[in-house]
This record gives C-alpha cells, sequence and structure tokens, in this order.
C-alpha cells in the first residue's frame, strides 16, 4: 500500500498478482489423488460412479466400506466400529435432520478425535472441503432412509 497524505492506495498489480497465485494454489490442490464425493442427496451419495444409500463411512485412507448401524442410531456401538487411529477429524453425518449424540458417544469421541456432528449432505460437503486441503479426515453417515 502506498500512501499520499490521509489517502491510502492499493498496489493493484500486487492485489491482481495475489489472486492469481492463489487461484492457482487451489487449482493444484484439486488435482490431488484424492476421493471426492460427486453428488450428495438426502438418500444417497455417489463417489466415482458408485451410489451408495445405505450407512457407510470413508476416508483419505479408507475406501467406501458399509458401517453396520442398528436401527440407524449413531451410538457408542456404532463409533466404536470405525478405523479412526490415524485421523484428525470424523464428520458425521446424521441423515436430512441434525441429530445430537448421547452423552457416552460424545465423551468417547471427546478423548479420541476431533470431531463434528451435522447433517449427511453437509458432512459430505465438509468432507470434500477438508479432504481436499489434504488433511486426515474420515465420514461416517447415515441416510434418512436407513433401517430405523
Amino acid at each position: 500500500m502506498l500512501e499520499s497524505g490521509k489517502k491510502t492506495f492499493i498496489d493493484l498489480e500486487l492485489v491482481i498478482e495475489t489472486i492469481l497465485t492463489k487461484k492457482m494454489q487451489i487449482a493444484i490442490q484439486n488435482d490431488l489423488d484424492i476421493i471426492k464425493i460427486n453428488k450428495v442427496e438426502s438418500t444417497h451419495i455417489e463417489i466415482h460412479d458408485v451410489k451408495v444409500s445405505k450407512p457407510f463411512f470413508v476416508g483419505v485412507d479408507h475406501a467406501i466400506t458399509p458401517w453396520p448401524v442398528s436401527h440407524g442410531v449413531i451410538d457408542q456401538d456404532a463409533i466404536g466400529k470405525l478405523p479412526l487411529a490415524g485421523y484428525e477429524l470424523l464428520l458425521l453425518g446424521t441423515g436430512d435432520r441434525f441429530s445430537r449424540l448421547d452423552t457416552e458417544s460424545m465423551r468417547y469421541l471427546s478423548d479420541t478425535v476431533g470431531f463434528e456432528v451435522m447433517t449427511t449432505v453437509s458432512a459430505c460437503r465438509t468432507f470434500n472441503i477438508v479432504a481436499g486441503e489434504g488433511r486426515k479426515v474420515l465420514l461416517a453417515a447415515i441416510f434418512s432412509t436407513s433401517e430405523k
């Protein structure tokens, strides 16, 4: 920035160069070999032309895997079946509506891994962003049509 009296001038060339540099970095990151959820709906997702409509988990180090969730409820038993070791963040998708975890599950996760609970659509979108940043993230989700 240049100052002249009380007015401040922005170096427009520097701003344009910064914007172009950031766009280049984003383009490079998008070319990483990562799992990306291509389509997200309340009843299913698609990852590389594979349609998933049952509870599942997927991570940067794990392929799409069925997630045995009893009666469509995410509890400590269901969470215990997730491969949390080595992940810095767990995203839990609770279907169409946000649903709180029970106290026992919250306590367990708080001692184990960083986590966020949200709707499945939001969790899938967040997974794409976080995985695109190169972070170690695991997504576990159920759908509203999952057996309850």
